[in-house]
């Protein structure tokens, strides 16, 4: 079962990523180039968190949490990230907190197997890992890993797509390139899960790489294949982003279904003006915050789980209070 939300007494201000480099803390860091930051003081408190790229209102969220949580338990905490969801744009951030020798790094590992080498560099630099978000393909280095049931929260997608379209009609995904751990796993959920249902065909899988031009073209060139396409499902915000571009372009708002991944700010205004259907969203703010907690134990010598899932909900047609309950936000 996926544990209930964290409640948060009071968020302090942290890292708010946007389309320049930013970073902060608590504690005594300074900012180094290229997104990741110097080493911090604070000896066996020091912890870093890497994010999966800046800008992201989701990874502004759960950084956020780790902020808030980070304060309340008196951890030195930094935080960085590419500038881009590739494991190219994460090395050099992944290796200068490597150098830097954290007690704990928190990772969001952007690529399943072309991270397990310098995360494995970190381990054996004396840093002990914990991946959220996304997992690796080995997870020997890993200490607990931090995630959402994303292949269930691929099924549950297509649970409502088979709602929203009567059971029938052509549906397409919108997902990022094999590599990303979670969008696989989503992509892989909602295939097995459309298959539940005979009267819909199934058009596969296309890949945007979190480029909303890319997958609103993916829409206009799939209309023009399918014109009876009922619906798509995007597997995360800037797939889904794109998408409503693409059918507002064509014009088909009103006759395609969409269902998306996340609940970034552009999503949750879609979901109440009705031209997107429905949301699977999740908790970074708590995952944020379930990071630092293990942070600290397995600083204290604790023992800690293989793995902890946060909270995954469902968030249909006309439900705006709990699309505003669930919004991320991308300042804290």
């Amino acid at each position: 079962m996926n544990k209930p939300p964290v409640v948060i007494s009071a968020l302090v201000c942290c890292l708010a990523l946007g389309a320049t480099a930013t970073a902060c803390s608590t504690g005594s860091t300074t900012a180094a180039a290229g997104g990741a930051s110097a080493a911090p003081s604070g000896g066996s408190k020091k912890v870093a968190l890497v994010l999966g790229v800046k800008g992201s209102p989701f990874y502004s969220a759960m950084a956020c949490g780790a902020e808030a949580k980070a304060k309340q338990l008196g951890l030195d905490l930094t935080v960085s990230a590419g500038d881009a969801f590739s494991a190219d744009a994460q090395l050099p951030v992944v290796n200068a907190v490597t150098a830097a020798k954290p007690a704990v790094a928190a990772v969001v590992p952007t690529d399943a197997t072309a991270l397990v080498q310098p995360l494995t560099a970190l381990t054996a630099a004396g840093t002990k890992l914990v991946t959220v978000d996304q997992v690796l393909a080995d997870p020997k280095p890993v200490r607990s890993r931090i995630v959402t049931d994303n292949e269930k929260g691929g099924r549950l997608a297509a649970d409502e797509m088979n709602k929203l379209t009567g059971g029938k009609g052509k549906v397409l995904v919108i997902t990022q390139p094999p590599g990303s751990s979670a969008q696989d796993a989503r992509t892989a959920g909602f295939a097995a899960g459309i298959k539940k249902y005979p009267g819909i065909t199934y058009l596969g899988a296309q890949y945007q790489s979190d480029d909303p031009q890319k997958a609103a073209q993916i829409i206009t060139s799939t209309l023009a294949a399918h014109p009876d396409l009922t619906g798509v499902f995007s597997t995360n915000d800037q797939g889904a982003v794109g998408a409503l571009t693409g059918l507002k372009q064509a014009g088909a708002t009103k006759k395609v279904k969409l269902v998306a991944y996340d609940a970034a700010s552009a999503e949750v205004a879609a979901l109440k003006n009705g031209t997107l259907s429905a949301l699977i969203a999740q908790n970074p703010v708590q995952e944020g915050e379930a990071a630092m907690e293990t942070a600290q134990k397995l600083i204290a010598g604790t023992p800690v789980p293989a793995t902890q899932l946060s909270e995954l909900v469902v968030i249909g047609p006309g439900e705006k209070a709990k699309a505003d309950r669930y919004a991320y936000k991308s300042t804290c």
